[in-house]
């Protein structure tokens, strides 16, 4: 699966667009006293390194796949280049693959045991051989699903905040890229 690249342009100096950026987010500092679970109330959350960052949306329900925007800023004649794409956080993206993991190595044989019950009338496995036939294939299906779903209904947060990023760095955006 490719992602979309988004180049942007803006006319500050590189280090004129972290100092910016960094004013126009909350840093994610974990608190129980927020409904949101980071402290502040700015709309979008991140973090500003050297010439890096990354931002989310702050969210006040649980959504773990929506793409967080990380990008990168370099200088280029007459201000910043900023190139960056969204993507799921990496711990969404390895827990869903162990999800997988763990549901394939399990539930595999499970789901072949109950086949070759129901196929060879032997009933080994008990009585409920329906647990054996459904629950494997749907948990590889919701390891599967889920974070698509995450992502389609991430995507209002996407252009919230790429215009937040085109606002406050007074930036125009490239048609995206592959």
């Amino acid at each position: 699966m490719s992602r979309t690249v988004y180049i942007l342009h803006s006319t500050l100096a590189p280090n004129a667009v972290g100092d910016v950026l960094r004013r126009s987010i909350d840093e994610e500092h974990w608190t129980l006293f927020s409904l949101s679970g980071y402290q502040g109330d700015l709309p979008i959350l991140g973090e500003v390194g050297k010439n890096t960052f990354r931002l989310q949306k702050r969210r006040y329900s649980r959504n773990d796949f929506t793409g967080h925007f990380y990008a990168r800023f370099e200088p280029e004649p007459g201000g910043t280049k900023i190139e960056g794409y969204f993507d799921a956080p990496r711990w969404a993206k390895y827990s869903m693959r162990v999800w997988l993991a763990v549901a394939v190595l399990i539930g595999m044989p499970i789901f072949v045991e109950t086949v070759m019950e129901i196929t060879t009338g032997s009933h080994h496995m008990g009585s409920n051989l329906w647990v054996g036939l459904l629950v494997p294939p749907a948990l590889v299906f919701f390891g599967t699903v889920l974070p698509k779903l995450g992502r389609m209904l991430g995507k209002k947060d996407e252009r919230f905040i790429l215009e937040h990023v085109q606002d406050i760095l007074a930036a125009r955006v490239e048609a995206p890229g592959p």
